[in-house]
């Protein structure tokens, strides 16, 4: 029995001795690469907003009401209406500090933010459609693909294919072989697109947007190890 325990802990000690001589021999190639995909953009998506100042807040309401009303149907015939989605409302009454009544306000204002994504094919209806409404703002355009996902996989095969090429060149001029991979961090970025303005025409009220393309870069950092010679 005591004997058995002996081989047990002999053998608990011998093996990461093992695993080490294993890596003896073997050296560490660290490498980066980037790389970028771009494709055409199948989404616009519109930031509005309505802003609505009356001196009572019902009526305020009122107002907002009516141009929010105006723009569901002058939307109507482009894109489905109720797509248009309202992400903040606010009410809020405004004083003029420099007067001593400060209990009356001076007015009351609301303010609605909305966001509308339409197909790329849409856009300039969209956004003629948008500009045609008195009291509404557009705050932005930014454009993207309908599947990013698909964009960042690419990118990142684009990445991971260049950083194993790149430690294959460093491997041949060590005189190295047996590449492997010890351990890689990956990071993808989507900036957004902001839309390229064409000339506006004579009419202001329907102005044309080129969209850009997007596109989504792909980071990789790897290390390999290689066994020497």
């Amino acid at each position: 029995m005591r004997r058995l325990v002996f081989l047990i802990v002999s053998m608990a000690i011998i093996t990461p001795s093992i695993a080490q001589t294993k890596d003896q021999g073997r050296s560490e190639i660290t490498v980066s690469a980037t790389s970028s995909v771009t494709a055409e953009p199948d989404i616009a998506e519109f930031r509005i907003s309505i802003i609505a100042r009356q001196q009572q807040a019902t009526m305020a309401f009122k107002s907002y009401v009516k141009t929010c009303n105006a723009l569901q149907a002058s939307l109507r015939s482009v894109v489905d209406s109720t797509k248009l989605m309202t992400d903040n409302l606010l009410v809020t009454p405004f004083f003029d500090y420099k007067k001593p009544d400060r209990v009356t306000p001076e007015y009351y204002q609301v303010r609605a933010s909305m966001s509308l994504s339409v197909p790329i094919p849409d856009l300039n209806k969209a956004l003629g459609s948008i500009t045609s409404v008195e009291g509404v703002t557009i705050d932005g355009i930014q454009f993207r693909a309908k599947y990013p996902e698909k964009l960042e996989l690419k990118a990142l095969d684009q990445a991971v294919k260049q950083a194993r090429e790149k430690a294959e060149s460093i491997s041949r001029l060590e005189g190295m072989t047996d590449l492997r991979v010890k351990s890689m961090n990956t990071t993808t970025s989507r900036p957004p697109i902001m839309p390229m303005y064409a000339a506006m025409s004579v009419d202001a009220a329907a102005p044309s947007v080129n969209a850009s393309s997007v596109s989504v870069s792909a980071t990789v950092n790897v290390t390999y190890t290689a066994e020497s010679k």
